[in-house]
């Protein structure tokens, strides 16, 4: 059996219209359901649940984009642990500065429109989930905590430039033979000319 085949998808609609149907189904096989076209909750049989607990990856498929591509970002981090460090110092800094660098590459690589969204698909969605290191039953930060967070990271110039390298150097040649990517360029300019217009403004 293929890995895709270990569980089905649902739509809002359809989960409304058939959800006693849905929920039978899903003590078979979990099922994911879609909200406004991304994964949203799962509905998984408490014997599925129960071994899912052990380990988050387990419902990840192994030759996911992001899992190949995973490797190539932490070494790009890892070559800037001084940045880390120095952003892991700020004051009220709660979530490691590594993890909410994966968190903004999640928002550019799938177009996340809002913090808010962001937050709740890393509620629910177990690839963002796996991608920055939550466990299955561990609680997400705040949303306050989380939005200071990256705030403090954005406020950064060092920082965005090296998500701009990271996009440029790991997905960017990539992204034709990746349609799960949904790259929002535009954000990550409005992040970048943030730091273009304070520099011209100190010159």
């Amino acid at each position: 059996m293929g890995t895709m085949e270990r569980y089905s998808k649902v739509g809002m609609q359809e989960l409304d219209q058939r959800l006693s149907k849905i929920v039978e189904a899903a003590r078979k096989k979990p099922v994911s359901v879609y909200r406004y076209g991304a994964p949203w909750v799962w509905i998984v049989s408490q014997d599925d649940w129960q071994g899912a607990l052990k380990e988050v990856s387990s419902y990840i498929p192994p030759g996911h984009s992001l899992v190949l591509l995973r490797p190539q970002i932490d070494d790009l981090l890892d070559a800037h642990k001084g940045l880390m460090h120095d952003l892991n110092a700020e004051p009220g800094m709660l979530i490691p500065a590594q993890t909410v660098m994966h968190i903004l590459l999640l928002q550019l690589l799938y177009s996340v429109p809002s913090e808010q969204q962001l937050y709740e698909q890393l509620n629910y969605n177990l690839l963002f989930r796996w991608f920055v290191g939550l466990g299955l039953n561990q609680k997400v930060w705040s949303f306050n905590v989380l939005s200071r967070d990256i705030a403090t990271l954005l406020n950064n110039p060092r920082a965005v430039l090296l998500i701009q390298k990271i996009i440029g150097e790991v997905f960017c040649g990539a992204l034709l033979q990746m349609p799960e990517f949904s790259l929002n360029f535009a954000l990550l300019h409005t992040w970048l000319g943030k730091h273009a217009c304070a520099s011209t403004a100190s010159n």
